[in-house]
């Protein structure tokens, strides 16, 4: 299908811009959209590996994964970070803000040495494989593919509460269906829709705050700080739990949403 060309295509071009730019210009930003475009490439091999049961969905995706891995575990510290700062006793855990930071520079270094041009020539080099599934990719499958994931996000949507260990897969399982449909441009009358992205966002922000406090408990178990420094982590870290249970809780007193369907 010429569109799934179109559309990995810019997907492509997008991750290689992104690996091309020198380290020293990557900002939060481009940790945030490399991690974007490899959801949405990822989103699309699904779709791919539902019409064609050829395709390799995991195969395929490894050398990606790779990088998804890396620049996720930037990308966490980097939300961590942002977050502490936004806390009015932040000036309290310089320390720790210090050691984030090293960690940060580690893992930046870490992903440029796995993003070299060696590692970019790979990812070129499977490239065509991908556009030849594509080419095949017939659109009555690629309807029933959408077909299947539309009902499986009403189903999401329709849900009367979810659980705390349910909210992030059903979020990923939202994206793929806004990712996938955005392909054909069927969900541009949904987008109009505040409901669906406000859900989205505060399931955004709800697991933001759950990898801030795993980092938080991390840190506090390690014992690494001076005692008047982990005191104000387990505070800070009770402030975000708080908060990631009210977002918790304004989810569940939206649901189920009806109007998406």
């Amino acid at each position: 299908m010429k569109v799934l060309e179109t559309y990995f295509n810019n997907r492509k071009s997008a991750v290689n811009r992104i690996l091309e730019t020198a380290p020293g210009f990557y900002t939060v930003e481009t940790f945030h959209e490399l991690r974007v475009e490899l959801k949405k490439i990822k989103a699309l091999y699904e779709m791919v590996a539902f019409c064609s049961k050829t395709f390799k969905l995991k195969k395929n995706f490894a050398l990606f994964k790779i990088i998804f891995k890396k620049a996720g575990i930037v990308r966490e510290i980097q939300v961590d970070q942002a977050i502490l700062e936004q806390q009015p006793n932040f000036h309290l855990i310089q320390s720790y803000s210090c050691r984030l930071k090293k960690r940060e520079a580690k893992e930046r270094k870490d992903f440029f040495s796995i993003t070299n041009k060696r590692f970019i020539k790979k990812l070129q080099q499977k490239y065509p494989i991908i556009i030849r599934f594509l080419k095949k990719t017939r659109a009555k499958k690629a309807n029933r593919y959408l077909n299947k994931i539309t009902k499986e996000k009403k189903k999401i949507i329709s849900k009367n509460a979810f659980k705390k260990q349910q909210i992030h897969a059903f979020r990923k399982r939202i994206k793929v269906h806004q990712y996938n449909t955005k392909i054909f441009d069927l969900n541009q009358q949904s987008k109009q829709v505040p409901e669906k992205i406000t859900l989205s966002d505060m399931l955004g922000e709800w697991h933001d705050c759950i990898v801030v406090i795993a980092l938080l408990k991390k840190a506090i178990k390690s014992k690494k700080t001076i005692s008047r420094e982990t005191k104000q982590l387990v505070a800070i870290k009770k402030l975000i739990l708080l908060k990631s249970d009210l977002l918790f809780n304004k989810i569940n007193g939206t649901l189920p949403y009806h109007t998406l369907l």
